[in-house]
C-alpha cells in the first residue's frame, strides 16, 4: 500500500478518531486520585491500569490523525491495551466505589457483565493489533472504531459520567459515599 492511499484512507477516519478518544476516555483532569485524600491503594492501582490503557488509545489517535510515520506503533499500542485488559478484572475485584473513583457499584452487582465487557474490549484490541499489522488503513480505522465502541460499552454502565466524576468534586471535602448509580 502506498503512502497516498494510506493518507487518503486515514483522512476519512481522522475525525472519527477524535470522537472515539473523547467517548472512551473523556478529557483528562489535572486532579488525580493521588491528589485526593482517603483513597485506597487498590483504587490507585486500578486507576493506573486504566490510565495506561487511555495513554495507549491516545497515542494511537495521535499517530492516526496526525499521519505520523511510525510503522508498527499502532499494533504495539493495541497489543499493550489487550494485555492490560487482563489486569482490569483483578484490579476491580475489591468492591470499592466510595473513594476517589468513578467506578459505579454496578460493577460488583453485575460482575459477569463487567467481565464480559472486559473480554469484548480485549478482543477488539487484539483485532486492532491484527489489522494494524496487516497495514490496511481502512481496516485499522474500522478496528479502531470498534475498539472505541467497546470502551463505551463498559464505561457507560460501569463508570460515572464525566459530570459526576470525582475529579470534578471540590478538594478537601468529604467524598460522596452514596451509591451514585443510575
Amino acid at each position: 500500500m502506498n503512502r497516498t492511499t494510506l493518507l487518503t484512507s486515514s483522512s476519512l477516519i481522522r475525525h472519527t478518531i477524535a470522537s472515539i478518544l473523547i467517548v472512551c476516555f473523556g478529557l483528562s483532569s489535572a486532579v488525580s486520585a493521588d491528589d485526593l485524600e482517603n483513597d485506597s491503594p487498590e483504587v490507585k492501582y486500578r486507576q493506573k491500569v486504566m490510565s495506561i490503557i487511555g495513554t495507549n488509545m491516545g497515542a494511537m489517535g495521535d499517530i492516526m490523525k496526525n499521519h505520523l510515520a511510525l510503522p508498527g506503533h499502532v499494533a504495539v499500542h493495541a497489543g499493550q491495551m489487550a494485555s492490560m485488559a487482563q489486569l482490569i478484572a483483578p484490579a476491580f475485584k475489591k468492591n470499592i466505589a466510595s473513594d476517589a473513583t468513578d467506578a459505579k457499584p454496578k460493577i460488583w452487582r453485575d460482575w459477569t457483565k463487567f467481565e464480559a465487557a472486559i473480554s469484548d474490549f480485549e478482543e477488539a484490541a487484539r483485532n486492532l493489533e491484527a489489522a494494524a499489522r496487516g497495514g490496511d488503513a481502512a481496516a485499522v480505522g474500522a478496528a479502531m472504531k470498534a475498539l472505541g465502541k467497546r470502551c463505551g460499552n463498559c464505561h457507560k454502565p460501569f463508570r460515572r459520567p464525566k459530570e459526576e466524576s470525582f475529579k470534578n468534586k471540590p478538594r478537601n471535602h468529604d467524598h460522596d459515599h452514596g451509591d451514585g448509580d443510575e
